[in-house]
């Protein structure tokens, strides 16, 4: 099977566990938002969002040095995904265990926020050795086992929040959920990964000092990406009330949940990318990597096009009319969403490179503007100026790591597939605007229908494109 069938196997089947799992876990954000109030998702946001920051500083950028380690020639793949296994264990717990400590020294937060940061800390534990197990499963071009611990996690959500709301169980029984939700999909991915490799606990600690040596120009760039992601949530929950924070968090979901496909796809690029580097197979790289960028480029137009049109009507379908002031910062949001999208993209192929830590300074510099403009921005324009410097340093990150990329590889992808797929995204730009007031589902196939036709009409895909991804001979 050729690698673009083989991506696009993968990538489509858990493509449709995270399409499950979007629907699955909106379904529950809806039921939430509903419940809960703008005041009370506030709350929730607010210890999601806390807890969030703790779970990346504990993350390390494992997952990607794992696969990296593991598309190595002769790599003894019980041995390194145990001792990855292990050390991912240990620091999470050490790190989570920390947040409910710090919170309790926040004067802002209620008790109910307090309470609730020390009961969902669990499920960012399962969080983090979910994502490690994947990245085992992504590189093994095997994603059954996370498709189906995906759904059946989700299924789990979505049941106990209903049980929640209908007994009216109050927050913290939410929160729980999460908890609950989050162990079942660990469970099922761990007895599914017993199947290819049997992990258990090793405390090789020369090993983990290794793994430390290579992952912490990652783990500490993930670390500025964290103050600059999750800042804003956290600064804006200590200047403004629960209820603003309640209206950007409703907007930050969608966001949230729309970002979770590009590491997803770039994981299962990663290798080859990886592989075509290492070997000085540059033609290859280039090729993988001219792949990768055009199908990030098809994907995030036509998400950006339909946000701008469609916000409103979308927040309300989900969240109820308390949410509709939600799709003003979606607005801006949506360009943020398309810059993590390319800058996903752009960040994997610096680690195939190895060039993590020419990326340091960058980022610490990204944190410092972030930072600096959440804490003018926030007090003065609340969740508006939120939105805006997210977007900002988004750009930043992305502009500085294709700049990263170009200077290594003398190469930058090709933009003719933008040029067309951005023809198409206006002419679905024109249905959308003809039509503002059809039914949302109608709009939202028709806008998808003519935007896929005008990518086909403006050459930005072929037939032989279309035949290699639906694996036709």
């Amino acid at each position: 099977m050729v690698l673009t069938q083989q991506i696009a196997k993968n990538t489509g089947l858990h493509s449709i566990g995270k399409v499950i799992g979007l629907f699955l876990g909106l379904l529950a954000f809806a039921f939430i938002a509903r419940y809960l109030g703008q005041v009370g998702f506030g709350q929730f946001t607010t210890v999601m969002a806390f807890l969030q920051a703790f779970a990346i500083f504990a993350d390390l950028g494992l997952y990607l040095i794992l696969i990296q380690m593991l598309s190595l020639p002769n790599a003894d793949e019980r041995y390194i995904i145990g001792n990855f296994f292990t050390f991912r264990l240990v620091s999470s717990i050490i790190l989570l265990s920390i947040a409910p400590l710090v919170a309790l020294f926040i004067p802002q937060y209620s008790s109910a926020v307090k309470i609730g940061i020390a009961v969902t800390s669990l499920s960012f534990v399962f969080g983090s050795l979910i994502q490690l197990l994947t990245g085992f499963f992504q590189k093994n071009l095997t994603m059954k086992p996370v498709f189906v611990a995906e759904v059946a996690g989700k299924i789990f959500l979505v049941g106990l929040v209903i049980l929640v709301v209908w007994l009216k169980l109050g927050f913290l029984l939410i929160l729980l959920t999460v908890v609950v939700s989050g162990l079942v999909n660990f469970l099922i991915l761990y007895l599914f990964s017993r199947k290819f490799a049997k992990i258990r606990l090793r405390f090789d600690f020369s090993f983990w000092l290794r793994i430390f040596k290579k992952t912490w120009p990652v783990g500490l760039s993930i670390i500025f990406t964290t103050i600059y992601f999750k800042g804003d949530t956290i600064i804006l929950s200590l200047f403004k009330s629960p209820l603003e924070v309640g209206i950007y968090g409703a907007a930050y979901r969608i966001l949230e949940a729309l970002i979770m496909f590009p590491p997803l796809f770039m994981g299962l690029v990663l290798p080859y990318l990886t592989r075509a580097w290492a070997e000085k197979e540059i033609w290859d790289f280039k090729r993988i990597f001219q792949k990768a960028f055009d199908f990030i480029i098809i994907v995030i137009l036509p998400l950006i096009v339909g946000f701008l049109f469609l916000a409103r009507p979308i927040m309300v379908f989900i969240a109820g009319y308390d949410f509709a002031a939600s799709a003003g910062p979606l607005k801006i949001l949506v360009f943020a969403t398309g810059l993590i999208f390319l800058g996903s993209l752009a960040t994997h192929v610096v680690i195939a490179l190895e060039k993590q830590k020419t990326m340091l300074k960058f980022y610490f510099l990204s944190t410092l503007i972030a930072v600096a403009g959440y804490l003018v921005l926030i007090p003065r324009y609340s969740y508006w100026g939120a939105a805006a410097m997210t977007v900002a340093v988004e750009f930043l990150i992305t502009f500085f790591a294709f700049i990263v990329i170009y200077k290594t590889t003398g190469f930058f992808p090709k933009l003719a597939v933008f040029y067309r797929a951005f023809l198409a995204s206006l002419v679905m730009a024109v249905c959308l605007f003809l039509f503002p007031r059809a039914n949302l589902f109608f709009l939202i196939l028709t806008s998808l229908f003519v935007y896929f036709a005008g990518l086909y009409f403006f050459q930005a895909i072929d037939k032989r494109t279309i035949k290699q991804i639906v694996g036709f001979k």
